[in-house]
């Protein structure tokens, strides 16, 4: 199984094999709001090859993301893109705040080609390891979650009927028996994000998890082979996540310790500075090889020059990044001992802190793999003067790139 296999196929037949897969799709009805799951098998894939892809979309903590991807005799290329400001305070989302961005959002869509969309569901989604039988994958897509909601439902927080649920047989099943991954995603978040797309004229076909959507824009960033174990740590505003990837398919996926805010509310609350200076600091400068501090004077702290805030950033900011780094070690061991005869060899980095300069440097210095952040080569054929040449922007724009590609597949 590839990792394109798991998005959802929309002109697959009713039949189901052993090579099957079954996610969430965002299709819905007019009358009947809650999502339907969709089938999706590894061979079914239509002989018609799309020209444009759907428009993806990802709703991050900052922004709204979106994406649409054109076939071209030089290869997949962007064809439309755009980044939506969310306003933040430190209550929460400012209501007249987004309903602007949403209205913005709204207006950009309309100058991308089509009305088909795709929406990345990435934060609040849960996925559960399972040991499922292997017979089910010959059953109907509706049976087969039905069959496997009770055991997801145990391992969840909140009510498993509240869910939308998606699931895939792993490519290698663990020693420990597992072999097929789940996700729960809150219907009500994604019928309300879907619900307001659709009341302005757009039709939602998909919906899928931001894990297997990250898996296709990241594996040439990766560059692995089957037999060795890669992951995608996803660095957002508001929670990160670490994903796992054995031959094609993701077998590990959980939230980590630490975000882009909370780096930032450190560097303010250490340095006695506004957090709108601390995120200009953190994104100019980054961290430093080695850490050094402040000397303390009347009345507050004399901050240092240029040359000194890297390494400054580094002493603040290495308590949460050595507890990030403990959460990525234990789930490649995990990992590694579920798959004893693969080896760990990268790490890709994606999302806004991954734009954190020298990051990738001290994760490869700490783990002694591979570390790169996600870029388009590879993947698209983009212009080197093109903003998506830059992997700060690629990193960005992974999801909702991974979702048009699976659209294409």
């Amino acid at each position: 199984m590839d990792a394109s296999s798991v998005a959802a196929d929309r002109t697959a037949g009713p039949k189901a094999g052993p090579t099957a897969s079954v996610t969430a799709t965002g299709e819905t009805s007019r009358k009947s709001r809650p999502l339907r799951a969709a089938w999706c098998p590894r061979l079914g894939r239509t002989l018609l090859a799309r020209r444009k892809s759907l428009v993806a979309i990802e709703q991050g903590t900052w922004s709204y993301r979106a994406v649409q991807l054109i076939r071209s005799p030089a290869g997949l290329r962007l064809g439309h893109w755009m980044l939506i400001e969310r306003k933040m305070s430190a209550g929460g989302q400012d209501p007249s705040a987004e309903a602007a961005a949403q209205t913005a959002l709204a207006a950009g869509l309309r100058q991308f080609d089509g009305r088909r969309i795709g929406v990345v569901v990435g934060t609040g989604a849960d996925y559960c390891l399972l040991q499922a039988p292997p017979a089910i994958w010959s059953q109907p897509s509706g049976q087969i979650l039905e069959a496997l909601r009770w055991e997801v439902g145990r391992q969840l927080s909140w009510p498993v009927e509240e869910a939308e649920l998606g699931a895939w047989p792993l490519a290698t099943p663990m020693s420990g028996g597992n072999n097929t991954m789940a996700v729960a995603a809150r219907r009500a978040d994604l019928v309300a994000m879907i619900e307001t797309l659709e009341q302005q004229g757009f039709r939602c076909e998909w919906a899928e998890p931001a894990a297997t959507a990250l898996v296709r824009a990241c594996a040439a960033s990766a560059g692995c082979r089957d037999g060795e174990i890669w992951g995608i740590l996803e660095l957002g505003a508001s929670a990160s996540h670490i994903h796992l990837v054995v031959d094609s398919s993701v077998v590990y996926a959980r939230a980590v310790r630490g975000s882009g805010r909370s780096w930032t509310q450190a560097i303010a609350s250490e340095l006695h500075i506004e957090p709108l200076l601390a995120e200009q600091y953190k994104r100019r400068f980054g961290i430093g090889r080695a850490g050094r501090g402040c000397r303390t004077l009347m009345g507050g702290l004399e901050l240092p020059g240029e040359e000194a805030l890297p390494g400054v950033i580094m002493s603040v900011l290495k308590p949460a990044l050595t507890d990030l780094l403990c959460d990525v070690e234990r789930a490649y061991r995990f990992v590694m001992e579920q798959y004893p005869r693969h080896t760990a060899a990268a790490l890709v980095l994606v999302g806004g802190g991954s734009r954190l300069p020298n990051l990738t440097q001290w994760f490869a210095k700490s783990l002694g793999i591979r570390v790169v952040q996600a870029s388009a080569e590879g993947t698209l054929s983009v212009d080197a003067t093109h903003p998506l040449a830059s992997p700060g922007t690629y990193s960005v724009l992974a999801g909702a790139i991974g979702l048009a590609l699976g659209d294409l597949a």
